[in-house]
């Protein structure tokens, strides 16, 4: 597993696909599996485009939601870290 860095650039990993669940909210869909996401992580798997790199997005999500991009930036190392391990997410 490669490790991201703020001029990482994350995606979702092939057949990954976020989709809005009646029952469940967000979720993240995978082959034979479905990630619940919070209103949180949504808000920072949606912005994983592939172009787009860390540093960018936390900048952006900070102003959405006038916050600290040093806190939103840490939120997505962490979701980034777990979602990579787990499969869902490339860089």
């Amino acid at each position: 597993i490669q490790a991201m860095s703020n001029d990482s650039k994350p995606r979702l990993a092939p057949g990954v696909k976020l989709r809005q669940d009646a029952k469940r909210g967000a979720v993240l869909m995978a082959p034979e599996r479905v990630l619940e996401l919070d209103e949180t992580a949504q808000a920072i798997v949606a912005q994983f485009d592939g172009v787009k790199r860390v540093s960018e997005i936390a900048a952006a999500l900070a102003k959405e939601y006038d916050a600290k991009a040093s806190d939103i930036q840490a939120d997505i190392e962490h979701l980034l870290k777990d979602l990579t391990a787990k499969g869902y997410v490339k860089s």
